[in-house]
């Protein structure tokens, strides 16, 4: 380290000040840049302190309908703390218990909708609390990114995962995901829209992203450069009778 570096180091600490973003290459010269950019925040934990300090809680049947064999898969409905659940599905995984019809580990297909850090909370028709969207800023980051980091480790090698989110925190999500799935598996960004526009703007300009008429983003990242999906085709007479 620099003579220099060393002195204005040392005089951080003593004050007993927090050390600086910027001494992150200098302290630990050794780890390697994943990609030319990253996305850094204040609360931002190491991919490998995530992966080793989550808790895993195994399971613990409530219900079960239909007759299930032991060791045979089933569908699962999971109540609990997803990233604990996401932990030890991991050691499912890694234990060759999570495994595909034709042999492979792992999950092949991923599809979640978190909440979009908007700050709200939504209530269910009967007024009970139904999920919030409480969190926001580095804190809604970073709670998502833990688990996009034990989803990418449940994908199988020919997995796909597919996020939805919004306008509040897309872009910064879209960065994520290209540091934790890598941005050569991006496959491509679809755009679902919800809501119509309000009577009174039907003969506006239509903003895209906006409180009348929004779009969510669907991100759609591979595990690997090389998977690939297959077509769905239907008839023409179901594409006139839906589009009539």
């Amino acid at each position: 380290m620099d003579p220099q570096l060393r002195k204005q180091l040392i005089k951080i600490l003593e004050a007993g000040k927090d050390i600086p973003a910027s001494f992150k290459d200098v302290l630990f010269p050794e780890e390697e840049k994943k990609m030319e950019y990253e996305l850094v925040y204040g609360t931002k934990q190491r991919e490998e302190d995530i992966l080793a300090d989550t808790w895993s809680v195994p399971f613990q049947p409530v219900k079960q309908f239909g007759n299930v064999k032991k060791g045979e898969w089933h569908n699962q409905l999971i109540f609990g703390d997803n990233l604990q659940a996401l932990k030890h599905l991991l050691r499912l995984k890694e234990q060759g218990k999570l495994k595909n019809e034709d042999g492979t580990d792992g999950v092949r297909l991923v599809y979640i909708d978190p909440p979009f850090g908007t700050g709200d909370i939504y209530d269910a028709r009967s007024g009970a609390p139904a999920y919030s969207a409480k969190l926001q800023g580095a804190a809604f980051i970073e709670f998502l990114r833990k688990r996009l980091i034990f989803l990418r480790e449940l994908l199988a090698d020919n997995g796909s995962i597919y996020v939805r989110i919004d306008y509040h925190f897309g872009h910064y999500i879209k960065v994520i995901m290209d540091e934790i799935f890598g941005k050569e598996n991006f496959r491509n960004e679809m755009i679902v829209r919800r809501g119509a526009p309000k009577a009174g703007l039907i003969g506006q300009f239509k903003k895209i992203h906006s409180l009348t008429v929004s779009y969510d983003n669907l991100f759609w990242y591979s595990k690997r450069t090389d998977t690939r999906v297959k077509k769905f085709l239907k008839p023409a007479s179901e594409v006139q009778k839906e589009g009539s």
